[in-house]
């Protein structure tokens, strides 16, 4: 140790020996190249650069609203059930999903999603919603009681048109509300591009109809 010691405080001295007989001008251009070097080495520790502070990682997207609203729809009767639909236009792939709740806990509410435009006069049609020959393209179905509210999620999907219907099972009427998001896949922090001018939701369109048929039990 000792002698690892003794040969640092040699070195040292020679090299002060050195640097002294050396000229000034030469002293100095090793001064001003070591203080460069210190400075570079500052900055680098420091993060700095001639790019600024480092790019902090983005975050996940951020579910951008395309349409919300709220609609009433009658009790059933013994041949006839209540529905509500509306149509939900965006150009984005993504992933697509509708929340709907409504107000009496103990009342069944049917729910679908086709895939284009599903109109009124489509969906009342007795083939309407369990038959092939049904117009209407359906790419999510919900026919139960459960969960209030309920969501409907398409995880992977295209821009386009999509149309969301809620049909009222009973036993009593029921108010409705709707909130449908998108999650862009192709959304890349600091763009706004993708973001439609509905950026608080397009104004809800609803339209409600009738379908003949029994309640289901």
């Amino acid at each position: 140790m000792d002698l690892v010691r003794g040969s640092e405080i040699l070195w040292a001295r020679q090299l002060a020996e050195r640097f002294k007989s050396m000229t000034h001008s030469r002293r100095r251009r090793i001064a001003e190249s070591l203080g460069a070097l210190c400075a570079a080495f500052l900055i680098a520790s420091c993060g700095g650069g001639s790019g600024g502070n480092p790019t902090a990682p983005s975050g996940p997207p951020t579910p951008r609203l395309l349409q919300q609203g709220e609609f009433a729809l009658p009790a059933p009767t013994d041949d006839s059930v209540f529905f509500a639909l509306t149509s939900v236009t965006d150009p984005a792939p993504g992933r697509w999903e509708a929340s709907v709740d409504w107000a009496i806990s103990t009342n069944t509410l049917w729910m679908w999603v086709a895939d284009g435009v599903c109109t009124v006069e489509q969906f009342a049609k007795p083939v309407c919603p369990f038959e092939t020959t049904c117009e209407c393209r359906f790419t999510i179905r919900s026919e139960v009681a459960t969960p209030k509210p309920r969501v409907l999620t398409i995880p992977s999907a295209p821009g386009g048109t999509r149309t969301l219907i809620v049909a009222n099972v009973g036993p009593r009427e029921e108010e409705v509300e709707y909130r449908v998001t998108l999650t862009s896949s192709n959304t890349v922090s600091g763009d706004s591009s993708l973001v439609s001018d509905a950026k608080a939701g397009s104004p809800s369109r609803v339209l409600t109809g009738r379908k003949r048929a029994p309640r289901p039990q």
